[in-house]
């Protein structure tokens, strides 16, 4: 018999917040799950959400980090077996929550747990080089990006998660913004465009998307749809510094200033189910995935649709 609600919480979120909401749920919602893990570092998340096959449901309080981990493990669980996901939201950036509707506010949160109401969302697969040399394959449901945004991620990750919510990542893209060099790699796509099935470019950002938002609020895809079957692929070329610089006050004005960065003609979007990516080899060009680092080019994109219940308002 399927027990009801596991939870994982990830003490260590948003600067120790974690454990606070941890202590506010245990003195207020204890009779709520049927399971309460905590995690102890890098990577936990997934084994636990793994040993998640005999529950209903498995929830997490953590950031856009432990969502990635809980949606790796839960995909490892045959799909006739794989419990819906729910998020209780606690986290540096918080993008994801922000495409499907999550409030911040705890007991929101869980008020929306409750009711239960899920929707089939898409996953993506991406396959690359971990910092070792190795091919790994990982799932995520938000977005990874590459160029100066892996280089924008590895410094927030290093120096400023003592902050929450945009301002570290925003001070993090200004200093890479006048540090990075745009490197040349060629795509190779799935998409109907048939411009977009196999180019060149010099790239600044690549952003392969499933969700809308990134870096704690910039919204980079703004026509992502989490259950079309499709990647949204966006990439800014050939864009020096001061280009860049002007450009990103438009991450924060969703369509219209994404139609505004397109009129540059430095800024493609197009949409595909599949996505490859090669770069010279001594290029080693590092992707962030939902907030980490977790290796860099070359690599592929595919989309597995409608693969995991995901608890929405």
């Amino acid at each position: 018999m399927r027990r009801e609600i596991k939870l994982i919480i990830n003490p260590n979120s948003a600067g120790g917040r974690g454990k606070k909401v941890a202590n506010y749920i245990g003195e207020k919602y204890s009779d709520l799950f049927s399971e309460i893990v905590f995690t102890n570092g890098p990577e936990e998340a997934i084994e636990l959400a793994r040993e998640s096959e005999n529950f209903d449901t498995v929830c997490f309080v953590g950031g856009d980090g432990t969502l990635n981990e809980v949606i790796n493990g839960v995909m490892k669980i045959p799909e006739e077996k794989r419990p819906k996901v729910g998020i209780i939201p606690v986290g540096t950036g918080n993008d994801f929550i922000k495409t499907i509707g999550i409030p911040k506010d705890i007991d929101k949160a869980i008020d929306i747990i409750l009711q239960g109401k899920t929707k089939k969302l898409d996953v993506v697969l991406c396959t690359f080089k971990n910092f070792e040399g190795k091919e790994v394959k990982r799932y995520y449901i938000n977005i990874t990006e590459f160029g100066m945004g892996g280089e924008v991620a590895n410094l927030v990750n290093k120096y400023g998660k003592i902050f929450r919510g945009t301002i570290p990542f925003l001070i993090f893209a200004i200093i890479c913004n006048f540090t990075y060099k745009n490197k040349r790699v060629r795509i190779k796509t799935d998409s109907e465009n048939e411009d977009f099935r196999d180019f060149s470019a010099e790239i600044r950002v690549v952003a392969v998307a499933n969700g809308r938002f990134y870096g704690g609020g910039m919204q980079i895809a703004p026509f992502a749809d989490v259950q079309d079957g499709l990647l949204d692929i966006v990439i800014v070329k050939d864009m020096n510094s001061i280009e860049t610089l002007k450009s990103i006050p438009l991450l924060y004005q969703g369509e219209k200033g994404f139609e505004k960065a397109k009129k540059t003609k430095k800024v493609l979007y197009f949409r595909a189910r599949t996505v490859e990516v090669e770069a010279d080899e001594k290029d080693k060009i590092m992707i962030e995935m939902e907030g980490e680092v977790p290796g860099h080019t070359p690599k592929k994109f595919e989309i597995i649709s409608k693969s995991v219940d995901f608890i929405v308002p």
